[in-house]
């Protein structure tokens, strides 16, 4: 874990990389990173639970792709626009759920904002799928605002408004 935190940390304070006309190839450096280190698909699938076996598997790999691009985009601007050059504490781990709970906190002068990560082991490496970030689950902030969606209106609406989403970033 504190590896890929580190590796976030470089990107935002490599001196060839800083400025706004380096942007672009930051973003490109993170969205990499959380590709290569959190199960998009599984978050996918948790972001709809209760839902996910009710979908085709043409609107469950529509729903995957789209999640995962917009995730993605998400965390990355997060990244991005947030984390500069904090000093992070990592408080330990405990197990949870079948995987591990790592618990940090991003120590700054006026704020210390806790940040947890929901990881389980895939192979020999462990892969994030969920991050707490002062209590709020990223997973089930979408699965509540997903939930709306699909209660007003329907699946197809929520990939439709996911696609309007993608398409504008």
């Amino acid at each position: 874990m504190s590896q890929i935190l580190n590796k976030a940390m470089e990107i935002q304070t490599r001196p060839d990389l800083a400025g706004e006309a380096k942007r672009k190839e930051r973003a490109s450096l993170v969205r990499n990173l959380i590709a290569d280190n959190f199960l998009s698909d599984e978050m996918a699938r948790e972001s709809l639970k209760g839902r996910w076996e009710s979908l085709s598997p043409k609107q469950q790999a529509e729903f995957r792709q789209l999640f995962t691009d917009l995730f993605q985009d998400s965390y990355t601007r997060m990244v991005l626009n947030f984390l500069q050059q904090e000093n992070i504490e990592y408080r330990g781990e405990s197990g949870k759920g079948g995987g591990r709970l790592v618990k940090t906190v991003i120590m700054r002068t006026n704020e210390h904002i806790p940040v947890d990560y929901q990881v389980v082991q895939k192979g020999n490496r462990w892969m994030i799928n969920d991050v707490v970030i002062d209590g709020v689950s990223i997973v089930e902030n979408y699965r509540n605002s997903f939930e709306r969606v699909i209660r007003k209106s329907s699946v197809d609406d929520l990939l439709k408004r996911m696609k309007t989403q993608r398409q504008a970033l």
